[in-house]
């Protein structure tokens, strides 16, 4: 394996805003989709695109991750970091193709809240992600990481009380079970957010 002596503090910022920016994208399609549910096989693909997009974003960075001798941050965290990433717009995608596929006539109130939520939150992840580097111990970087977490703890009580009213009063037996993993996939997405969130923070406490 070639061996980098060279830091490489630019690159691996350089190749985390790429992968927030795909991120982001893909929660404004997700978005999209939700509050306007048209085009539907398109939009899908169009995620699952960006998907593949922050696939191979991800793993340019653990290539040169191994290739580098001297990182801008522990490697362990360079590492929790990409994949974090990556979780969020999994986990988008597999709520997205749930929606498509389950055939839902239309998303209700609660799944486009949770969805706005997510682009949000995903906007927040950016930022944060963004001011790692040589923000890390500013206030503008602790105002994101907790506003993710406002977020999460918002998404938290929208599917509670969505999950509730559905026992509440359940509609027919495949809406419902239909219905319930589409929120629990719209909570996984957001909950992945908090996951970069606590990297983040992580990252912070050491640099502190």
């Amino acid at each position: 394996m070639r061996i980098s002596w060279i830091p490489r503090e630019h690159k691996f910022f350089d190749m985390f805003d790429e992968t927030a920016a795909f991120v982001v994208k893909a929660a404004e399609g997700f978005t999209a989709l939700v509050e306007h549910y048209d085009n539907r096989e398109r939009r899908v693909s169009e995620l699952r695109e960006l998907e593949h997009k922050c696939d191979m974003s991800v793993e340019k960075i653990l290539k040169a991750l191994g290739r580098t001798f001297i990182t801008p941050l522990d490697r362990e965290d360079i590492h929790s970091l990409a994949t974090s990433l990556d979780d969020v717009l999994d986990n988008m995608e597999e709520a997205a193709f749930r929606l498509t596929a389950f055939r839902l006539d239309k998303p209700t109130p609660e799944a486009l809240k949770m969805a706005l939520i997510i682009h949000q939150a995903c906007s927040h992840v950016q930022h944060a992600v963004r001011l790692c580097r040589g923000n890390l111990g500013s206030e503008e970087l602790s105002t994101e990481l907790r506003e993710i977490s406002r977020l999460e703890n918002e998404a938290d009580d929208i599917f509670r009380k969505a999950e509730a009213d559905l026992f509440a009063n359940p509609p027919e037996m495949m809406t419902f079970i239909k219905q319930r993993e589409l929120y629990a996939w719209l909570e996984s997405t957001v909950d992945s957010c908090r996951d970069v969130a606590h990297v983040i923070n992580e990252i912070v406490v050491k640099g502190s």
